[in-house]
């Protein structure tokens, strides 16, 4: 069953995604020929190549600011739009657990995310073609190795390269869930439902930065702030490891919460009237 939402899911939402990406695609490939012909085959001294390169490059630049807003805008439409919207009926007459749809849509969100964040990954790719060697990569890939060794006599690589990853995860999964928490709980309110799941996005917000902000400290950044002497580099790393640890904690019990009340509020106190 879970196969078959997630399936739907995809259909559903590449109506918004698919038009997006192309576009983006698009003027990537404008962007990139504009660039290279102003180097090439013409005079880069010429005014009005110089106004078409400038212009696709803002433009390059605005879809990526986009093509980032967008992704989030379409994830929280959708489930606005199924859970509570004018295809809740449908999607809440299933024979389906509310926790298989919040999975289903999540699992569809996160993926949207990782396509939409590979697709600018490969427009910079696109963007250096041409113009990198491979002398150029085998450099960089040497003095990374050495930055590497440089570190490991501070950092516990292993453990940072796990915090790392474990963040990556967590912060797929906390975006979509922090938005599904919201319109959760606007959807406990009777009136301006869109309003409340707002307000509460911006509550949130805050109280994570609050406590984000209370553990540097506890973690001893205020040693780093304060200090009338130089902090030496090793109690630096230790500081930065003990709160990138209290930032996983936080992101991991965060986006579990997030979870929780979304699950709760549209199993327990739905009201589509």
């Amino acid at each position: 069953m879970l196969a078959k939402l997630f399936k739907d899911e995809m259909k559903g939402t590449s109506r918004l995604f698919l038009p997006l990406i192309a576009g983006f695609i698009l003027i990537t490939v404008l962007c990139k020929f504009a660039f290279e012909t102003s180097f090439t085959i013409f005079d880069f001294n010429n005014y009005i190549l110089q106004t078409i390169t400038v212009i696709f490059f803002t433009l390059y630049f605005i879809y990526i600011i986009a093509l980032y807003v967008l992704t989030s805008v379409f994830i929280v439409v959708r489930f606005y739009q199924t859970m509570t919207g004018k295809q809740a009926y449908l999607t809440h007459t299933l024979p389906i657990k509310t926790s298989t749809l919040i999975n289903a849509k999540l699992i569809c969100a996160v993926l949207w995310e990782l396509i939409t964040g590979v697709l600018f990954i490969l427009s910079l790719v696109f963007f250096f073609l041409g113009h990198i060697h491979l002398s150029d990569i085998q450099t960089f890939i040497r003095d990374v190795g050495i930055i590497v060794k440089e570190l490991n006599q501070y950092v516990n690589i292993p453990l940072f390269t796990a915090v790392i990853f474990i963040s990556c995860i967590l912060s797929l999964l906390s975006g979509p869930l922090m938005m599904y928490a919201c319109v959760a709980m606007g959807h406990l309110f009777r009136t301006h439902r869109v309003l409340w799941a707002v307000v509460s996005y911006f509550i949130i917000y805050i109280l994570i930065q609050i406590i984000a902000t209370i553990g540097m400290f506890f973690c001893g950044y205020d040693m780093i702030l304060w200090s009338n002497t130089a902090t030496s580099v090793s109690n630096m790393v230790h500081i930065m490891e003990r709160y990138m640890i209290f930032a996983v904690i936080l992101s991991a019990g965060f986006t579990a919460g997030c979870y929780a009340v979304t699950n709760y509020v549209f199993h327990r106190h739905l009201n589509l009237n």
